[in-house]
């Protein structure tokens, strides 16, 4: 009986779902306050200290900021939250007002 008791609580664990996969999004961000050449330099290390952010790519003229980060580690909020701590708000861009570069 022991035995048959081993094998169910091991089959139940192998049927608990594991965690969801993370994956890679990228974000537009609209930021405010970039007045000179330095604020973009200061908002990309501000992003980039942010867990998860793989890639933070600024512009000065556009006042945008497009961020490719996982998901499983950061979220739109946070990164959101960042830029504004640093005296820089932002918020998301539109879809028809992303970011080429």
């Amino acid at each position: 009986m022991k035995p048959l008791c081993a094998i169910l609580g091991m089959l139940g664990l192998l049927m608990v779902p594991g965690p969801v996969l993370a994956k890679e999004q990228t974000v537009t961000l609209t930021v405010e306050n970039m007045t000179c050449s330095l604020c973009p330099v200061t908002v990309r290390k501000v992003l980039q200290a942010v867990e998860g952010v793989h890639e933070a790519n600024i512009s000065l003229e556009q006042n945008k900021a497009v961020i490719t980060f996982d998901d499983g580690q950061t979220d739109v909020e946070t990164l959101i939250t960042a830029t504004t701590n640093a005296g820089f708000p932002s918020a998301l861009a539109q879809e028809d007002e992303r970011y080429d570069d």
